[in-house]
């Protein structure tokens, strides 16, 4: 890859962050990243019937520790619960309560439709392209072990 075609890629990845910062007013207490990860409960829950904290952990690809914080959040504000099975006590289970499968349906269902339908000139293709590229980047990235590029110190 050339230089400058990088340059937009990055570019085009700011772009993409600053498109996320535009979405609806979320309600008080939420983040974005309470939506993703509801998001991912209500699909494991629609799939397998179940969803487990170590589930989102690995799908999300964050950290035990950083996913309980989250989940923690989410229970604060009545949008997931959590529950145990039978007699093993360490498995924790989550179910999204009605406000949180409602969070989703706004937050996710409903606007990722409507943004479907706004870039129906894009290809499923176009798309895959786009993603690969960007996990591409980001594992490149990561991978580099002079990290310390842009952070403050």
């Amino acid at each position: 890859m050339r230089t400058e075609v990088l340059k937009q890629l990055l570019d085009a990845c700011h772009l993409a962050k600053k498109s996320i910062e535009t979405m609806p007013k979320l309600p008080k207490g939420m983040k974005p990243r309470h939506v993703h990860v509801m998001d991912v409960i209500g699909e494991m829950e629609d799939s397998k019937g179940f969803c487990r904290v170590g589930d989102v952990s690995a799908k999300m690809g964050i950290t035990m520790p950083s996913i309980t914080k989250l989940i923690q959040e989410l229970e604060i504000l009545g949008m997931v619960e959590k529950y145990h099975k039978g007699e093993d006590k360490r498995a924790v289970y989550l179910h999204l309560t009605t406000n949180g499968w409602q969070c989703v349906r706004q937050y996710v269902t409903e606007l990722h439709g409507k943004w479907a339908a706004a870039l129906e000139d894009v290809t499923d293709q176009q798309v895959q392209d786009a993603v690969f590229t960007i996990q591409r980047l980001y594992e490149t990235i990561s991978r580099e072990s002079e990290g310390d590029y842009g952070r403050e110190e």
